[in-house]
């Protein structure tokens, strides 16, 4: 119980940036108008360096080391730096200080055909930390149907975070934390995309990771299905099927966006349904969900969620339930800085102590 209690600690581990999902429909209608990734993430194509030198209240050049190495147009060249610290209280009170990413990646396209190579530290392993400092968090070769396009049909052999859900980027948002996404749950696999400015579907298969000691020790596959009803408005579906050596899990889920213009705010929420099958005996259902609004005022974005995970709905005051509260100021086309705070219950307080957090954060785009 003391364990489940807190998820303030998850923070206290390398953490890693992925795309904003707060930006689709807000700023516009797919991952891939501002990315190079069919999942968004990773680079920024024109679009998206256009974007964040308009959204940053001082501007600068966006492109990698400020355009400074002149690379070709066939390479991109891209890096993210992430620290952080504050207090934590889970529950015992500290202070604490994070290095949470160091990665350089690299994107060359060739016709049809794209690598994509991420490369960065990692966080040891006991018993293993000599051979676990640098790793390659993310690496595949794509075919896309339409190069240089943000639609058409994408296929990508390698190793990548199956796409599922809403893809917040926070790693303790509830939904990724125990929806399937945890953090470095990369692994090798096959995805098969399409993305049209009106819907867009991933499947994904993929297997434990035969290399190294993975996060998630599972075979499986995944589908997210997402369509835009309006230019404001779109719901999706998922499914994830995973087998390890102890368990079979079956996920399936529904999310939403809404985007209202005016305020320029933006509702997204994702809920899950987890049946896990332990082999060993028994069959715990599981019910996972998050609720985001995000406000855009200038350079700054404010989020606000609410998180419920019932690990198993037949047990009373098992449940934990959080309120976040992040706030985001995009200073300059590479530099952001994040203030990130959770106040998390277990079984509304009948359950076990409460757990805070509240952490400076700052990261820079290379």
């Amino acid at each position: 119980m003391i364990r489940s209690l807190v998820i303030a600690v998850v923070v206290l581990s390398a953490g890693v940036a992925s795309a904003y999902p707060q930006f689709q429909l807000s700023r516009d209608q797919t991952c891939t108008g501002c990315h190079l990734s069919p999942a968004g993430g990773g680079p920024l194509n024109e679009n998206g360096m256009t974007m964040i030198e308009g959204l940053s209240q001082f501007g600068t050049n966006p492109q990698f080391f400020y355009d400074a190495l002149g690379t070709p147009s066939w390479l991109t060249l891209g890096g993210d730096l992430r620290a952080a610290g504050g207090f934590n209280s889970a529950p015992f009170k500290s202070l604490v200080g994070i290095p949470m990413q160091g990665e350089i990646y690299a994107h060359a396209t060739y016709k049809n055909f794209s690598l994509y190579l991420n490369v960065g530290a990692r966080p040891s392993e006991n018993g293993n930390e000599a051979a676990t400092h640098g790793w390659s968090r993310e690496h595949y070769l794509q075919w896309q149907q339409n190069p240089g396009e943000t639609d058409g049909l994408f296929v990508r052999v390698g190793r990548f975070m199956p796409v599922f859900g809403l893809r917040f980027a926070e790693h303790p948002d509830y939904t990724r934390q125990f929806g399937g996404t945890q953090l470095y749950s990369e692994t090798y696999g096959v995805a098969v995309e399409y993305i049209a400015p009106k819907w867009e579907v991933h499947g994904t298969g993929f297997i434990k990771d035969p290399i190294i000691d993975p996060v998630a020790h599972d075979n499986g596959g995944a589908v997210y299905g997402e369509y835009r009803l309006t230019d404001k408005l779109s719901v999706g579906g998922e499914g994830m099927i995973t087998k390890s050596d102890d368990d079979k899990k079956y996920r399936a889920g529904i999310t939403s966006k809404f985007y209202i213009p005016g305020p320029d705010i933006l509702l997204q929420g994702e809920l899950q349904f987890v049946n896990q099958v332990i082999d060993a005996g028994g069959a715990p259902k599981q019910l996972v969900g998050y609720l985001l609004a995000s406000w855009f005022v200038k350079s700054f974005l404010v989020d606000v969620g609410i998180g419920d995970d019932n690990e198993n709905l037949r047990i009373k005051d098992l449940d934990r339930d959080c309120v976040d509260l992040n706030l985001h100021w995009f200073a300059t086309s590479h530099v952001e800085l994040i203030w990130n705070n959770r106040y998390e219950l277990i079984g509304l307080g009948q359950g076990g102590p409460s757990g805070a957090y509240s952490l400076l954060q700052l990261h820079y785009r290379l």
